[in-house]
């Protein structure tokens, strides 16, 4: 149960946060909260989406050039 309800936390953080960040989103739309909500109870299935995504942005993407 703990196992659950931390993946479950991680997902609602980084989704609340993300929800709060973008300024293109109505935060008084009740469609916008149920895509946070379902995110938070289907975190096995999002959380590697979110981690892939933040990972790759905050990795440095070098370009090798072949003379």
């Amino acid at each position: 149960m703990i196992f659950y309800t931390s993946g479950a936390f991680l997902v609602f953080s980084l989704s609340l946060r993300s929800f709060f960040k973008d300024s293109s989103t109505s935060k008084t739309d009740l469609s916008s909260w149920l895509v946070v909500i379902c995110a938070t109870l289907f975190w096995p299935l999002v959380l590697p989406s979110i981690l892939r995504k933040k990972l790759s942005k905050s990795q440095p993407k070098f370009e090798t050039q072949i003379s």
